[in-house]
């Protein structure tokens, strides 16, 4: 009898030597995992964001209908709001920049001076250009890669329609 209770003793201290030997790997890999995926759904909002509001920008309208109010003072307002709306928890609006280019056709896509500040109009090309940066969840990232944040960007070329001029 004076055996086991000498052997269960030292089960009790192995099993606590091997919880803080492979607890803090654990808890890296599980901060790891959710770093990785709030990441990954910051992008795809930022995605889904970009989509909407070249939707929206393409048809000239100047603000939505189902966009809550106020009502924006431009189109180009109204297209950064859109993006705010798909992202209510996850976008920030003091993080979010973005610029919306016109050009003439597609062909000026390339050309150098051939960008005009705006959302264009009917038939014009449209380069909507959005750029995020996401605070990290916790300190592990920041001390690996030395920063506090990542960016993440998404880009959208449309043809606007052929709506009427406003």
């Amino acid at each position: 009898m004076t055996g086991r209770r000498s052997n269960t003793r030292g089960r009790r201290g192995s099993v606590l030597l091997e919880f803080a030997l492979t607890g803090p790997m654990l808890f890296a890999l599980m901060m790891t995992v959710l770093e990785g995926a709030w990441q990954a759904l910051t992008a795809a909002t930022l995605d889904i964001g970009a989509r909407e509001a070249s939707r929206f920008g393409s048809t000239g309208q100047a603000m939505p209908d189902w966009l809550p109010p106020p009502a924006p003072t431009s189109r180009e307002e109204a297209v950064r709001r859109v993006v705010l709306h798909f992202g209510p928890y996850v976008l920030h609006q003091d993080r979010l920049s973005v610029t919306v280019t016109a050009f003439a056709g597609p062909q000026d896509l390339a050309a150098p001076g051939a960008a005009r500040a705006g959302a264009g109009g009917a038939g014009e090309t449209v380069l909507y250009d959005l750029a995020y940066e996401q605070p990290f969840l916790s300190p592990f990232p920041m001390l690996v890669l030395g920063r506090a944040s990542l960016e993440h960007r998404s880009r959208m070329i449309v043809r606007n329609e052929p709506f009427p001029p406003s």
